[in-house]
């Protein structure tokens, strides 16, 4: 319905992940008392994300338990993941499992115990019932009966003796197609060392599709005798040709984290049958087993819950929106086709104790993760789908993902696919991007840059750049909003619009929406596109009224108003080519959503041939629901497409038709009435209908499973405005069955006359057309009344007193005004009117004080960040009201940390890292560097932290800059360097830092313990222990502090912006690892984190402090580390990278050409390491000296500790070493 209807007549499937697994409890806090976290993943895919999410948890949060809510369209990727579940609690060995997940082949003892375990789930599927009482039945749940029995036809499959010879040879063919390619996509699962994976991964999918097992390993392979058979949970699918479908960039390992395969380089001579193949297998075995046996442990203790939907992501998430907030019995409630191409109606029923609510997915999820859908429906119709169903919780979060490049410009991608300023939108719908609000990232974005750069060679295709978006309630970025609203479900903050510029900007909205019909927007577009995704029309008029009904429940503003201007903007518009045709399936469903209504569909069109100057014929001759005396104001036609005119489209090899997508057309063809309508949202499916002329009603006899490649006809049903049927003779009314016109689809239809009609018939034709009362199969379709209700309770649970005006220039918004109105008997109205002083100072991200005189002091909040530095008011002193009026601050403003860096706090509940997640910092495996292994990865790695602003700064000859972020960076690098051993100018790796100000010396000890791997976010973080000095602590550990300058740490000197970001930091990267619990005495219950930033202060808590022992601590580093352990508190420390969709990065290279990129990929790491590499040494410039000798010459190297003085060479700096030492302190 929100969504075209595509003609996909070249289907695949896709039965293992193609992205790295990703933790789904990221960003919620770490869990201090029992609670149930509900998740819904819609386009699940395969259960990695659920399986490495709960891994990402163990040994932590063993009080929480997790619901899964997983909806997949693909009935055979849900009937998988069942068998894996259900097998992993079984006990059976790691081997079958993974053999029957990953592998084409398997052995034929493995297949008889698929055999047999699919026949016990075939039994345990007889009824919903019977699989609430089986052993799966108490964390496998199904959100409808009718996914249950859909699943239960596949495990059937699985269970017989089907030997599928079609699958054997197309996988073969396949292979021999391959050839040589260099499919790498790969590399994400290299993380941070995906350059020395390009080869490696490329011949791992070749060998993948040559043998069908994982990478051709020879350990697997032996298993199958020299053959094996083939595994139907890969031959079986829903294609309907039955043939083996599974898409040709399938490859398992890219659903895992490999970069410990990777920490050595494979010599070029042994790529492919070196040790990295096998370690990558290994690496991926243990992982898959970890993941298993991790499953095994929340099944067991009772801590997870799955349910599964088979269906489209779209209808489930309406259906759900009205379930939760109308609290209503599960039931039909958007009145909807579960998915299209079929005639099974969406219906919540498939919990067997409808009461134990928290069973069941009626409830707003505290995550949700829709995969890259958003590159299918389009992710606005994401956004209007999920956004209501997110719990108003400040740790809630909605992850968007896209594959696809919408746009050229990479930090453009994000307002293209939304056609809207981000911050705009974000206020909208009242979920913003985090990464606008922070213009910073653990995520190592760069890896995706490296994809994109160095490996997508091919013009011919899509261009991919995966990017994933964090949406987060905006009003929660700030600690001081949660302060006064709470962080939880209850108060909050409501916008206003003004009416002109709300439809203004909705216009620009609908017009990005439909820029199809824009043939000047179109033929720019279809320059960069694919054949599969020239054609594809991402939205009907239902999904911009989706968003419209979105909008109208969540903020204030003048409805009716707005709703003039923007149907005033619709009729006048020129630029959208068939915009007219389509403006009454706007209204149609403007009515059946609730959100507003046109006169002519306010009651019966009988009632309307009086008072509304319609021309509608008389009833007298007609026959069924149009002759009725209470003809709805929508209707369904039901449009029987015979067989034969679907040659068009199955006449011919797929790859010849496309994905052209359909609509219906009606029209009046008498000249003196004429008119076409045409309807974007409708259903259609194979089978047989039958009309009820008693009923009205069309009902389906038979559907054909065989769809396409069967023999039945087309049955498309669509809901149209009664009257529009009654206009003019009947006789002169037709119905269509079309194919959207653009330019591809011309060129590959153009033979069908300028129209390019299927097939078309009037309404004369009592067997191929029937207007009816509802659609087939379904009760009722005009759920305007329900979704009115919707509108209300969303509306009433939104109001608020907390009110804020968005002022829009040009479409964007700009400012956030506050309307502050005062009691006449307030001492706020007394001291006004008697002159008192206003002033308005800034406190927090979106907060400033207004103070009125010496002492009246209140806070002015806003639901964004503001720059509270620049405000405006207006004072009305008689009418005791004040307007507070402050421009909106993003990323895109400037560098500022308090949203990024902060904590957030509520009695009772855990601390809240706002944009920082959690880390299960045990789990995550070491760095390892070989003394004679190759180490440049870490400098690429390293060097493509900074953004294109950034990169100059690092070229100039200084130690600090005015920019604490770009300083902090640098920091970062010295640390990691240093550690690694790659600053020459240490003697070797060092493992102690401390942090200074050049006018108060060190103020933070550093240990560092560990460089690892940070999986989840395809990155490094070092694991280190910090102890912030204070004047007491200073005078109690001075013998030890000159103990431990004796070892000779690595001082790096920070400015005083950065050394403020530093202490601001170090409480959110202490809770990103934190094991231990909270006290109730807790300093930051009062004062809040960082406790101070002041020097001789500490920011941290004392509630993490001495939780190892010095003997401990010093194990892990050197034994002068021990004095200091009753103070040390473990953190993580992480590159942070520039956010894709704020600011660019590489673009030096990514504007290279492909023949360039592919050159440079071909030879050596791209050169991305000099601008980060001062803290290893930086040439000196004309007129320098070396600190030794006295030798003046350009080629000094800098030192890398103080990056002060500078030397000839090695030599010197070794002889000067014990000298400098006293004064080698970063400045």
């Amino acid at each position: 319905m929100f969504s075209s209807t595509y003609v996909q007549l070249k289907y695949w499937f896709y039965p293992t992940g193609n992205t790295p697994a990703v933790n789904l409890l990221r960003d919620l806090p770490a869990c201090q008392e029992e609670e149930t976290i509900k998740i819904l993943s819609l386009a699940c895919g395969d259960l990695r994300n659920v399986l490495f999410s709960l891994w990402c948890e163990h040994g932590h949060n063993t009080k929480r338990t997790v619901s899964f809510t997983c909806c997949d369209i693909e009935p055979a990727i849900l009937a998988r993941n069942v068998v894996l579940f259900t097998l992993i609690t079984r006990g059976r060995p790691i081997t079958e499992l993974w053999d029957l997940f990953y592998h084409f082949y398997v052995p034929a003892g493995t297949l008889s115990i698929l055999h047999t375990h699919a026949a016990g789930l075939v039994e345990a599927s007889k009824s919903t019932e019977k699989w609430a009482s089986s052993p799966y039945g108490k964390y496998i749940q199904y959100v409808d009966k009718a996914t249950l029995q859909e699943l239960r036809l596949y495990w059937i499959r699985y269970a017989s003796a089907e030997s599928y010879p079609q699958a054997r040879t197309a996988i073969a063919r396949r292979s021999k197609e391959i050839g040589s390619e260099n499919f790498a996509t790969g590399i994400r699962s290299a993380g941070p060392l995906w350059f020395n994976a390009i080869e490696t991964m490329a011949y791992v999918y070749r060998e993948y599709w040559r043998t069908g097992v994982v990478a051709g390993n020879s350990e697997d392979l032996s298993r199958l005798n020299g053959k094996g058979e083939v595994n139907p949970m890969f031959a079986v699918s829903s294609a309907a040709s039955k043939d083996f479908a599974v898409h040709y960039g399938s490859e398992p390992l890219l659903g895992f984290h490999l970069p410990e395969a990777f920490q050595e380089k494979a010599p070029k001579q042994r790529v492919g049958t070196s040790e990295q193949v096998q370690r990558a297998v290994k690496i991926a075995k243990s992982q898959f087993k970890a993941w298993c046996e991790s499953f095994s442990d929340y099944v067991s203790n009772d801590r997870v819950r799955i349910s599964f939907f088979c269906g489209e992501a779209l209808a489930l998430s309406h259906d759900l929106q009205l379930a939760i907030t109308l609290a209503q019995k599960p039931g039909h409630f958007a009145r909807t086709y579960v998915k299209p191409w079929s005639a099974r109606p969406l219906f919540l029923d498939g919990y067997v104790n409808p009461s134990a609510r928290g069973d069941m997915p009626h409830g707003l999820f505290h995550v949700i993760d829709t995969s890259n859908l958003g590159d299918h429906v389009g992710f606005i119709n994401v956004l209007s789908a999920t956004a209501p169903l997110l719990r108003r919780d400040a740790s809630s979060v909605l992850y968007t993902e896209s594959l696809l490049m919408p746009s050229e410009d990479i930090s453009a991608s994000l307002s293209t696919v939304l056609g809207s300023d981000v911050a705009t939108f974000s206020l909208l719908i009242g979920l913003a991007p985090s990464g606008l609000l922070t213009g910073v990232t653990l995520d190592a974005v760069s890896n995706e840059n490296a994809l994109f750069t160095f490996i997508q060679t091919d013009t011919n295709r899509q261009k991919q750049y995966r990017m994933r978006v964090s949406w987060k309630i905006s009003q929660f970025s700030d600690a001081s909003v949660v302060k006064v609203l709470g962080s939880s479900t209850g108060s909050h903050l409501q916008v206003n619009f003004e009416a002109r510029e709300l439809a203004d900007y909705l216009f620009e909205i609908y017009k990005t929406m439909f820029a199809h019909e824009d043939v000047s927007k179109l033929m720019s577009k279809l320059a960069r596109m694919k054949q599969y995704s020239g054609d594809l029309q991402r939205y009907t008029r239902a999904g911009m009224v989706a968003l419209l009904r979105l909008v109208r429940a969540t903020i204030q503003v003048d409805w009716e108003q707005t709703m003039h201007i923007f149907d005033h903007h619709l009729n006048t518009d020129r630029s959208l080519m068939v915009g007219s045709n389509s403006l009454q399936e706007l209204y149609m469903h403007l009515h059946i959503f609730g959100v507003w209504t046109i006169k002519c569909l306010e009651g019966s069109p009988n009632q309307l041939r009086r008072g509304f100057g319609l021309s509608l014929r008389p009833t007298s001759g007609e026959k069924g629901i149009l002759a009725a005396d209470d003809t709805p104001p929508i209707v369904q036609l039901v449009l029987v497409v015979p067989r034969e005119k679907l040659t068009v489209f199955t006449g011919k090899p797929p790859d010849a038709i496309g994905t052209p997508a359909l609509h219906v057309s009606v029209t009046q063809t008498n000249a003196q009435d004429s008119y076409e309508n045409c309807f974007y949202s409708f259903q259609a499916f194979f089978g047989k209908a039958v009309y009820d002329d008693s009923t009205k009603h069309a009902s389906i006899i038979e559907e054909d499973e065989y769809g396409w490649l069967g023999s039945a006809d087309l049955v498309v049903t669509c809901a149209v405005p009664a009257f529009g049927l009654l206009i003019g003779p009947k006789n002169g009314i037709r119905a269509a069955l079309m194919i959207n016109t653009n330019p591809d689809s011309r060129a590959r239809f153009g033979h069908l006359g300028i129209r390019m009609a299927v097939f078309e018939t009037g309404l004369v034709d009592e067997k191929r057309l029937f207007v009816c009362r509802d659609a087939p199969e379904l009760n009722t379709l005009r759920s305007s009344p329900t979704q009115k209700q919707w509108i209300e309770r969303v509306s009433s649970q939104n109001r608020s007193s907390f009110q804020t005006l968005i002022k829009l220039n040009a479409h964007r918004a700009t400012h956030l005004q506050s309307h502050i109105d005062f009691t006449k008997d307030s001492d706020e109205s007394k001291a006004l009117s008697a002159g008192a002083a206003v002033t308005i100072e800034p406190k927090s991200p979106s907060t400033v004080i207004l103070q009125i005189g010496p002492s009246l002091k209140r806070p002015v909040i806003f639901p964004f960040p503001i720059q509270g530095s620049r405000p405006k008011t207006r004072i009305a002193r008689k009418s005791s009201w004040i307007e507070v009026e402050v421009p909106i601050f993003t990323a895109l403003d400037g560098d500022r940390f308090d949203s990024w860096t902060q904590m957030l706090f509520e009695s009772g509940r855990p601390p809240l890292c706002w944009n920082i997640p959690r880390v299960n910092i045990e789990l995550q495996p070491l760095v390892n560097f070989p003394k004679k292994g190759d180490r440049s990865w870490l400098r690429t790695f390293i060097g493509t932290t900074l953004s294109d602003a950034e990169r100059p700064l690092s070229e100039l000859d200084q130690a600090t800059t005015t920019n604490a972020k770009f300083d902090l960076k640098h920091s970062f690098s010295t640390l990691f360097f240093t550690f690694a051993g790659l600053n020459e100018y240490t003697n070797g790796p060092t493992k102690t830092f401390q942090l200074a100000l050049e006018t108060t010396g060190a103020h933070t000890l550093i240990f560092a313990t560990a460089m690892r791997h940070d999986l989840d976010l395809g990155s490094l973080v070092m694991e280190a222990y910090v102890v912030p000095f204070t004047i007491p602590r200073v005078k109690e550990l001075l013998e030890p502090l000159n103990a431990l300058q004796m070892t000779e740490p690595c001082a790096i000197r920070v400015s005083n912006d950065e050394s403020t970001l530093w202490k601001r930091m170090l409480p959110a990267l202490a809770e990103r690892c934190r094991t231990w619990q909270h006290k109730s005495t807790c300093e930051y219950w009062n004062n809040g984190a960082p406790l101070s930033t002041e020097a001789g202060e500490s920011p941290l808590c004392s509630c993490g402090e001495g939780k190892m022992s010095g003997a401990a601590l010093a194990k892990l580093g050197l034994k002068e580390w021990a004095p200091f352990a009753k103070y040390a508190i473990r953190v993580t420390i992480a590159p942070i990278f520039p956010v894709p969709y704020v600011e660019s990065s590489m673009s030096d290279i990514l504007k290279q050409s492909p023949a360039a990129r592919s050159q440079q990929a071909g030879i050596s790491a791209p050169n991305l390491t000099e601008q980060t590499s001062k803290s290893a040494g930086t040439t000196a410039g004309a007129g320098a000296k070396c600190d030794n000798c006295g030798k003046a010459g350009d080629g000094l190297q800098m030192c890398g500790g103080c990056r002060k003085v500078r030397y000839c060479g090695s030599e010197c700096q070794k002889t000067a070493r014990k000298e400098h030492k006293r004064d080698c302190v970063r400045d």
